[in-house]
């Protein structure tokens, strides 16, 4: 009977195992789809990649200007270009977009009728693309600024004088600042395609500051070298402009005072310093 009762304890844990095996089985027949969706609604969308050539005024048309592409009045890819009359974009729409009109724009201006529809995942499409319109970026005729030498006490400054001139208008003149904690500023217009603005910091430092202006259509032009602005804290003073032996001579103030690349800040700093006379003892 032992035996017996043995036999049927085995048999009954087979039938177990069976049992739980067929639920596993089951179970990883429902989880596995599940799955697979869940991972598949993950995957990014294949762009609509177009590109190719400007034609008519944008032909010229050069590094800095965006093109945009949009569906229902709806951005959906945008790229700065980098080469003068070249373009590629990226257009992410999705598979509700398919068979819609897209539209080009450059530089805020519509590109002249062209055909052309989304497709989703398609492969990349040559499309050549013409604009009319004032491509042509700002010309800076002069920059500069003065002092180049200033106090760090954020008040003494040096002035940016810049003469930008356009066709078009001037839409913006923007001076970048973040270098000294500030923000991006926009120059004071003084009528006459002059600008100006004055630079104030308490950072010690060499700063070269980028300089860009814009016109209506969105071209614009940089310079980052020519505003260049040495800014000094009161223990720098004698080593920038005194001698080797650490004390002012005469000579070297009365040479500092006729500098006018120095600031006035700077300049008063010096000789309250080290004449208590002031400009008399020169």
């Amino acid at each position: 009977m032992v035996k017996f009762q043995g036999d049927m304890m085995t048999i009954k844990d087979k039938h177990l195992k069976v049992l739980l095996c067929l639920v596993i089985l089951l179970l990883g027949m429902f989880l596995v789809p599940a799955a697979s969706a869940s991972s598949s609604s993950t995957i990014p969308s294949t762009p609509n990649v177009f590109e190719g050539s400007l034609k008519g005024d944008a032909a010229h048309a050069g590094p800095g200007l965006v093109i945009s592409a949009y569906i229902d009045s709806k951005l959906v890819g945008s790229y700065t270009l980098q080469k003068t009359g070249e373009y590629k974009v990226a257009v992410d729409g999705t598979e509700k977009d398919n068979g819609k009109a897209i539209t080009f724009k450059l530089g805020g201006i519509a590109s002249e009728p062209v055909s052309v529809t989304y497709k989703h995942g398609a492969v990349p499409v040559e499309l050549d693309l013409t604009f009319n319109g004032d491509f042509e970026p700002p010309t800076i005729q002069s920059l500069s600024a003065s002092p180049i030498y200033i106090l760090n006490d954020g008040k003494d400054f040096s002035t940016v004088k810049a003469k930008v001139v356009d066709d078009s208008g001037i839409k913006s003149v923007t001076l970048d600042l973040t270098d000294i904690g500030q923000s991006i500023v926009s120059l004071k217009s003084e009528g006459g395609d002059l600008y100006t603005y004055n630079i104030a910091s308490t950072i010690a430092d060499e700063f070269n500051f980028k300089f860009t202006a814009a016109n209506p259509s969105g071209n614009s032009v940089e310079d980052k070298n020519s505003i260049s602005i040495t800014i000094l804290n009161e223990n720098q003073l004698t080593t920038t402009f005194g001698g080797s032996d650490g004390v002012f001579s005469p000579e070297e103030i009365a040479a500092l005072v006729n500098n006018n690349n120095v600031s006035s800040g700077i300049k008063y700093a010096v000789l309250g310093t080290y004449f208590a006379d002031g400009w008399d003892r020169i």
